[in-house]
């Protein structure tokens, strides 16, 4: 079961920072909406474990905006899966990785 909370805080904040923080995204607002539900469920149910990654970033913007507006410092793990996430989900533009993250103003160095 933790793997599945692990995976799902990931997912949450993944497609957080794509929506929020670069203004894309690439699932439906309604699926959003359940992963938001869904972790915010799986932390209440399993609150007292040290497993979760993220914890307190998670939970802070769940409960203050019931999403993941509020975050305003992602951890660099979460980023770079966003990114190589959203470049796979746009492959068939036919850029250069380093092109895409130019894009976004990020950059390999």
């Amino acid at each position: 079961m933790s793997e599945l909370i692990q995976q799902k805080i990931r997912q949450y904040l993944l497609h957080s920072f794509l929506y929020y923080q670069l203004d894309e995204s690439i699932i439906a607002d309604r699926h959003y909406d359940e992963i938001c539900a869904e972790v915010l469920q799986l932390m209440e149910t399993h609150a007292g474990s040290s497993l979760l990654p993220y914890q307190e970033l998670v939970k802070k913007s769940l409960s203050e905006d019931a999403s993941g507006f509020s975050v305003r410092k992602y951890p660099a793990e979460i980023m770079s899966s966003a990114l190589h996430l959203l470049y796979q989900h746009n492959a068939v533009k036919s850029m250069s990785f380093d092109t895409f993250l130019t894009r976004f103003g990020y950059s390999l160095s």
